[in-house]
């Protein structure tokens, strides 16, 4: 299926959309078809909260049908095909940037991250009242959205957003959703175990050789697997998750340069300036002064 642009997208659904420095949000009511939505852009994710009646879809080669009752989180670049749905089906759609969710998220976005690198689809049964509350986040969410002049309630906005993303952060946090790694081969299940491992490490910026240790493979055969079921090597993954959460601490906590140096495990300020600068582009102080003017 061609790529279907945002313009075609209201076209046929209808609806309004705030854009953001850094990417953008879309919302969708009263969806009956979810097939115009794929493929997703690279950067964007799709959460498909059901209300009524199903429709059935294949990803990644795996069977699944969302019905009432579900939210399904869709991960930028996951291979999906719709198939029929029921006449009476009927979702929510929002669409999202993830420099959006990192930016929500701040000190919960590592679990984000990883779920977002794994590329693979969390499907959430509900309980009736839980499925209430988030309908009515993405149905207040639109009503600031569709205003005439949002950013007068540009706050208020990202603070709904922020408490939705929450919700569901709690929710995959507890394992209360459905995965399906027992179809996957024995290679990405080690991919993704290495991408789990990256994600609750500590201190992230550790020899490649550990991780290959801790999953009892060698350093060659990791990187092997990285460049297999991803476009970077295990060096740029372990590089992406550190810059992540440098910045992270330079722009949320109000831990001091050299604590954050020690923390992240850097032999000594000198060298944490230089990967900083090497990764971000400016130093420490500097990064941490233009986030925050």
């Amino acid at each position: 299926m061609p790529y279907v642009t945002q313009k075609e997208q209201m076209r046929y659904i209808g609806s309004y959309s705030v854009d953001y420095n850094e990417g953008g949000v879309m919302m969708f009511e009263n969806v009956k078809d979810i097939s115009p939505f794929f493929p997703l852009e690279p950067t964007t994710l799709l959460f498909v909260l059901c209300n009524k009646g199903r429709q059935s879809f294949e990803a990644d080669d795996i069977e699944y049908t969302v019905s009432e009752n579900h939210v399904i989180i869709f991960p930028p670049k996951l291979r999906v095909v719709c198939k029929e749905h029921s006449e009476d089906f009927d979702c929510k759609v929002m669409r999202i940037s993830e420099s959006i969710v990192r930016g929500l998220l701040r000190d919960k976005v590592d679990l984000w991250q990883h779920e977002s690198n794994i590329r693979h689809l969390d499907y959430i049964p509900l309980t009736n009242q839980f499925h209430d509350e988030l309908s009515l986040y993405l149905t207040i969410i639109r009503s600031k959205l569709k205003d005439s002049n949002p950013s007068a309630h540009h706050e208020i906005l990202l603070a709904l957003l922020r408490a939705f993303m929450l919700e569901l952060y709690f929710v995959i946090q507890t394992g209360d959703c459905v995965r399906h790694e027992r179809h996957l081969s024995q290679g990405k299940l080690l991919f993704n175990r290495f991408l789990a491992l990256l994600s609750s490490s500590e201190v992230k910026r550790q020899p490649i050789s550990v991780y290959a240790s801790q999953l009892a493979i060698t350093p060659k055969y990791l990187t092997m697997l990285c460049l297999k079921y991803s476009d970077k090597t295990a060096s740029e993954w372990v590089a992406q998750y550190t810059v992540e959460e440098i910045r992270l601490y330079l722009k949320g906590s109000e831990l001091s340069i050299k604590e954050i140096s020690a923390h992240m495990g850097f032999s000594n300020m000198s060298h944490f300036g230089s990967y900083v600068r090497k990764h971000l582009g400016m130093s420490p102080s500097e990064y941490r002064y233009n986030k925050k003017h």
